[in-house]
C-alpha cells in the first residue's frame, strides 16, 4: 500500500537545540542539517526563533517545506488543515521531482543508537503505580481527554527509556551465596534509570544524590547450561527537591553457552517525591508510589 507520509518522534534537542554551545555539537550531522535547511523555509511566525523547536512538521524526502509549525499539536483542527495542505503540496511536489511515493518499508523499532552498540541492553519501563482505592491522582488520561477506548495499562502515567553496558559479567554469578553487585554499577542504574520521568522529563540524579545503592546476585537454579540468578536490593536517591526509595528484585536466565541473556527483568518499587523542572509533577509531588522495571532487549538477529 502506498503512503504519503512517514510519522516519525524525534527528540527535538539533537535536531536544533536552543543553545549556541549546543548546536555547535551537531553541526554538520546529517540530521541536523536536514531539519535546519527544513526550518529556513518555514514562515518565521511558525518556527519560532530563537528557542525550542517542539511541534508538528511536515517535511519533503529533500527537506522540502510542506507545512508545519511549532507547538501546533494542541489544536486538532489546526493541524487537520495543515496536513490537508501539506498533502495537497506533496502531491504537487512528488510530479515536480518524480518522487516515485513507495510503500514504506517496515522497521522495527529498538534503541537509539548510541545505546543498540552496547553488548547488553535494556529497556526501562516507568509508571505510577495505584494509591489507596478512590484515589485516581496518579492518572495521566482524564475520562474527557480519552475519545475513545484504551488499553488498561493508560489507566496510569507512563513512560519509556533505555541503557545499556558494555559488559553483563557484572549482572552473572556462579554463586549460590548472595553476592553484592559492584557499586559503580548499581550507582549507574540509580542515577541514569531509576528517575522519575513518568510524565515528563528529569534528568540523572547527581553522584551526591545517591544516598545508598546496593544490589545482590545469587544463582537460584542451573538447568541445560542455563542459570536462574535472583537479584534484591535497595536505593535511596534524594535531591532538594526530589526523591526516591525503592525496594528492587529481579530474576535473570543467563545462558552460559552463548554466553548472553535470555531473560532479564528487574524491577524497582518505592515511594518518590517532590518535583522537577520539567516533569509535570507541580501538582502531584506525592509522595507516591512509582514503579521502574528493567527488561532485556533482544537483538533482531539474535540466533
Amino acid at each position: 500500500m502506498s503512503r504519503q507520509f512517514v510519522t516519525v518522534a524525534e527528540e527535538v534537542h539533537f535536531l536544533f537545540p536552543e543553545s549556541a554551545g549546543a548546536r555547535a555539537r551537531v553541526a554538520g550531522k546529517p540530521a541536523h542539517e536536514f531539519f535546519k535547511r527544513y526550518g529556513a523555509q518555514v514562515p518565521a511566525e511558525d518556527w519560532n526563533e530563537p528557542g525550542t523547536k517542539q511541534g508538528v512538521y511536515m517535511i519533503g524526502p529533500d527537506a522540502e517545506y510542506l507545512e508545519g509549525a511549532h507547538a501546533v499539536s494542541g489544536n486538532a483542527a489546526g493541524l487537520r488543515k495543515r496536513l490537508e495542505t501539506a498533502l495537497a503540496r506533496w502531491k504537487k511536489l512528488r510530479k515536480e521531482k518524480g518522487y516515485a511515493n513507495d510503500p514504506v518499508p517496515s522497521v522495527t523499532s529498538g534503541p537509539p543508537p548510541w545505546v543498540e552498540a552496547k553488548p547488553v541492553v535494556f529497556r526501562v519501563f516507568l509508571r505510577d503505580l495505584p494509591r489507596k482505592k478512590g484515589d485516581r491522582s496518579g492518572r495521566r488520561f482524564k475520562k474527557s481527554d480519552r475519545g475513545g477506548p484504551w488499553m488498561s495499562f493508560t489507566k496510569w502515567a507512563w513512560n519509556v527509556n533505555w541503557i545499556g553496558f558494555d559488559d553483563a559479567a557484572p549482572f552473572v554469578t556462579k554463586r549460590k551465596a548472595p553476592k553484592p553487585i559492584d557499586d559503580a554499577t548499581v550507582r549507574r542504574i540509580c542515577r541514569r534509570v531509576l528517575v522519575d520521568n513518568v510524565r515528563g522529563q528529569t534528568g540523572r540524579w547527581k553522584p551526591e544524590d545517591v544516598k545508598e545503592a546496593v544490589l545482590t546476585k545469587r544463582r537460584v537454579e542451573q538447568k541445560d547450561g542455563r542459570w536462574t540468578i535472583e537479584y534484591s536490593g535497595h536505593a535511596v536517591m534524594e535531591s532538594a527537591k526530589q526523591s526516591y526509595r525503592p525496594t528492587l528484585y529481579g530474576r535473570a536466565v543467563w545462558d552460559s553457552r552463548k554466553k548472553r541473556f535470555d531473560r532479564f527483568e528487574l524491577v524497582a518499587i518505592g515511594d518518590r517525591k517532590g518535583a522537577g523542572t520539567f516533569n509535570q509533577r507541580a501538582r502531584d509531588p506525592g509522595p507516591a508510589p512509582m514503579g521502574i522495571a528493567l527488561v532485556g532487549w533482544a537483538r533482531p538477529d539474535a540466533q
